[in-house]
């Protein structure tokens, strides 16, 4: 009897995913699934890129959105220039991933560009401010 109830126990986890994730109350609501690595805000699933930042704090990145995890309490989502701070609980259960649309990755657009410069004109290198004649320091007359 034990080994039918074992068996069916785990059937049924096997047709019922169940995901770790934080559900994060406010405005926009906002269901985050590290392992999976995606977000949902207010409904709609974004994959994104986990980037790990020290040994307690880790962001996911893409869509022109930041989501921070500094720890239980400090979580921080970056998103149209807009910075929202959340307190997260903790959850698992099935989240609805089966049947959703998730938005594949795409890139932040505000990245550091190490491609050449808009203006081909433009070369060479910085330099210092005591470089030349005229730029900061002494008093003027």
């Amino acid at each position: 009897m034990r080994r039918v109830a074992t068996l069916l126990l785990l059937t049924g986890f096997a047709y019922d995913t169940a995901y770790a994730f934080q559900e994060c109350n406010g405005h926009p609501h906002l269901r985050v699934m590290w392992e999976k690595q995606i977000i949902e805000v207010d409904g709609t699933f974004f994959q994104m890129k986990k980037e790990k930042i020290s040994k307690k704090t880790a962001r996911l990145v893409g869509h022109d959105m930041v989501f921070v995890h500094n720890g239980p309490g400090s979580d921080t989502l970056i998103r149209n220039g807009v910075s929202t701070s959340y307190s997260c609980a903790t959850g698992e259960g099935n989240v609805g991933l089966k049947n959703a649309n998730v938005q594949a990755y795409q890139g932040n657009a505000l990245i550091e560009d190490n491609s050449a410069p808009a203006d081909a004109t433009i070369s060479g290198t910085r330099s210092s401010p005591a470089s030349g004649r005229g730029h900061g320091g002494g008093k003027h007359k």
